[in-house]
């Protein structure tokens, strides 16, 4: 398992065995969208992917946006980015994450691809004036058995 450092800066996280760092150009055709910080890994053998996109704001408008708010916009542009494929909003929950170093605001969601059922979540929280998406999509026939697999890269984020 390898450490690697997502943003070139602050996030790092572990890559469990069978995951492999995805190419930008290769990410943003997966994820169905095209976005300059954006990182990602996958395990096809499992069906998962994992992404990780950032944007740097003032440190105000950081402060002033809470993790809540910044999950319902998440939310209102996977909607709009996923419509074709049948997106469905799950519902909000709440977590930490890096330890406790960040409080994060997850929303879990499913849609379809060629047939096949999809879910995930995507976790929003902050460092400094950077807000952080995490995306985690699988095959819904996948979900349960990759679950682990999944809280075991969350436990391993390291907000530096």
């Amino acid at each position: 398992m390898e450490t690697i450092l997502v943003d070139g800066e602050w996030l790092a996280v572990v890559a469990p065995e069978g995951f492999a760092v995805v190419a930008h150009d290769e990410l943003e055709s997966l994820m169905g969208f095209k976005y300059d910080r954006m990182w990602g890994m996958r395990d096809a053998g499992r069906h998962m992917v994992l992404s990780v996109t950032w944007k740097d704001s003032g440190k105000l408008v950081t402060r002033l946006s809470s993790e809540k708010s910044l999950a319902k916009r998440a939310n209102e542009t996977s909607a709009k980015r996923y419509r074709k494929r049948g997106y469905r909003f799950g519902g909000y929950f709440a977590r930490t994450v890096a330890g406790a170093s960040a409080q994060a605001q997850g929303l879990r969601f499913s849609y379809e691809v060629e047939g096949i059922a999809h879910e995930g979540e995507s976790l929003v929280f902050k460092r400094g004036a950077r807000c952080y998406v995490l995306s985690y999509n699988t095959r819904s026939a996948l979900a349960t058995e990759n679950r682990p697999v999944y809280e075991a890269i969350l436990e391993s984020l390291d907000v530096r």
